[in-house]
């Protein structure tokens, strides 16, 4: 399977969540669970994006100059962010504060311009909160005010500790691993990590063509030009 073969078993497997979140509404409506996404809202768009290697390079494809530019211009808070974190806790606040949004959003109205082509893990994100929650540091709350949300939270229903539903995410998820997967066995390598990072990795670098080589040249390629950052990128072998 080429990358062409990779990428049109993505485009199916996106088809395949977008029916199953169709199914949501009328789904939360019988449990009597609050959905607050809506169009217009873009809080999470805040949040630090992961997703598989291949989800990075079908995007890439479809960026205009204005897109490449601005993805470029996250790279040094994106590094500074990598290597200023201890842990993985600290990597997401240091993301939410600091680096301003998704690159991907449209400067006047603040739509995702790659809608049809986000990720898995956009996809799955659905609030079951208003969307003020879903850009709040709660590091930053007060002890009282934090555990009077968590109190609020059904751990059967949302990822706990988070406000989002549950089931989506770990759709999208599984979704997420049968591309890992299939990238791994086609070219002796897996790639996944942060969203902005991996567009840049491929605009920059075509990454897509260095990971032909299999796992070892996809390692030395990195480890050489030090791009194996730190909760940015994770590499993985057969």
């Amino acid at each position: 399977m080429s990358w062409a073969g990779l990428l049109a078993e993505l485009e199916k497997s996106r088809q395949q969540l977008d029916r199953r979140m169709k199914t949501l509404p009328a789904e939360a409506q019988d449990k009597r669970i609050g959905i607050f996404c809506e169009k217009g809202c873009r809080n999470c768009c805040h949040l630090s994006v992961s997703c598989s290697f291949p989800e990075a390079v079908a995007i890439v494809g479809s960026l205009n100059e204005r897109q490449r530019r601005t993805i470029s211009e996250k790279l040094p808070v994106l590094r500074q962010i990598s290597l200023q974190a201890t842990d993985l806790t600290g990597y997401l606040r240091l993301f939410l504060n600091q680096l301003g949004g998704c690159p991907l959003l449209d400067p006047v109205d603040g739509s995702c311009t790659v809608y049809p082509l986000r990720p898995f893990s956009c996809r799955a994100l659905i609030s079951t909160r208003n969307s003020s929650w879903c850009a709040v540091d709660f590091a930053a709350l007060h002890p009282l005010e934090k555990e009077a949300f968590l109190s609020s939270l059904d751990p059967d229903v949302v990822t706990f500790p988070t406000h989002y539903l549950a089931a989506p995410q770990e759709f999208g998820l599984d979704l997420e691993s049968l591309a890992v997967v299939a990238m791994r066995e086609r070219f002796g390598v897996s790639l996944s990590g942060n969203l902005i990072y991996l567009l840049w990795l491929e605009l920059a670098h075509r990454l897509s063509e260095v990971v032909t080589g299999g796992f070892a040249k996809t390692r030395d390629f990195l480890e050489e030009r030090q791009l194996d950052l730190p909760f940015l990128l994770q590499l993985q072998g057969e």
